[in-house]
């Protein structure tokens, strides 16, 4: 499972040491995401493209009167588009950002103990 940059907060540093995830599927494959960056999960009623933006950029979207970047996780990972499957995003907010990540589906949250995470690897896939 990857999770997302995280930064223990003062309970975690204090001693308690469980980190709660919620995951989410990409191309069949686990992510977790830091329930503390995760603010709403929700089906994308319509995203509007922007010009000459990044590939895995889907456009923008309203979230609850905001607007935010919707990034295309599986265009991101490199993995095929998701045939006639009905669109999921997740709102997170990143650096103090907010952004809709369309994923799969959603999953269960997790709590793990905070030792019992692996960095990610040094070596980036060569695509």
């Amino acid at each position: 499972m990857s999770v997302l940059e995280h930064k223990p907060t003062a309970d975690q540093k204090n001693g308690s040491d469980m980190i709660q995830y919620v995951t989410v599927v990409i191309g069949g494959q686990l992510f977790g995401l830091p329930i503390s960056q995760v603010h709403d999960v929700f089906v994308p009623e319509s995203v509007t493209r922007v010009p000459n933006s990044a590939p895995e950029v889907a456009g923008v979207l309203n979230l609850r009167g905001r607007i935010v970047t919707a990034i295309n996780m599986r265009r991101r990972l490199h993995l095929p588009p998701l045939e006639d499957e009905q669109m999921m995003a997740v709102g997170i907010e990143y650096k103090q950002e907010s952004y809709g990540l369309v994923i799969d589906t959603v999953g269960e949250v997790l709590t793990l103990s905070a030792d019992s995470s692996e960095s990610n690897p040094s070596n980036p896939c060569s695509r």
